[in-house]
């Protein structure tokens, strides 16, 4: 007759006694371990079916399509098998949307195996309008009277000789040549 060894741990043992029930139980969760004659365990109980059936079901909400446009999405009709939501980035061929994405659900007939698309929401694009009339403590000079005085801020009457003064190397220069100036200064 075989003998099976108790344990009741909080963590699974990296060195496991064959033939022996561990009991897992912590803050967090509890489970079942059974070994065999080598010492190799074996989750028990509903732990295992359990966690199968969740990330089983987990799966089918793991699921979203990303298509560009409404052509796409009505393309991946005939290729559903189950519901599924989908992400239209540029969804403004429907009707109901007037620009931007939207977000559709996709529900499958069985009857037929065809479907159908429910607008869930609508992203409209932010479009925005700004006139200067409309902005708050604006100059009072009109946008054209502003473009003219910085173009005339530009420009005078002695711009051009002015244009002929450089710097070179520190020293001024007047149309190439170079300027010699005396200070004439008292009590400094």
């Amino acid at each position: 007759m075989a003998q099976v060894n108790f344990h009741k741990v909080s963590s699974l043992p990296g060195t496991l006694v064959a033939d022996s029930f561990y009991l897992v139980s912590n803050e967090t969760y509890a489970e079942a371990y059974l070994t065999d004659q080598n010492g190799t365990a074996k989750m028990i109980g509903n732990s295992t079916m359990t966690n199968a059936l969740i990330d089983a079901k987990l799966a089918d909400f793991n699921n979203m399509k990303i298509v560009d446009d409404i052509d796409a999405r009505d393309a991946l009709a005939s290729t559903l098998e189950r519901n599924i939501i989908i992400l239209v980035l540029d969804a403004s061929a429907d009707p109901e949307v007037s620009s931007g994405g939207a977000l559709y659900a996709f529900s499958v007939d069985t009857e037929d195996f065809t479907g159908d698309f429910f607008l869930l929401v609508a992203f409209e694009d932010l479009d925005i309008s700004l006139h200067w009339d409309n902005i708050d403590g604006t100059p009072t000079s009109t946008p054209a009277q502003i473009d003219t005085a910085v173009g005339n801020a530009h420009t005078h009457s002695n711009k051009a000789v002015l244009d002929d003064f450089a710097l070179d190397e520190g020293e001024l220069e007047y149309d190439g040549t170079r300027v010699i100036t005396k200070w004439a200064t008292k009590n400094w």
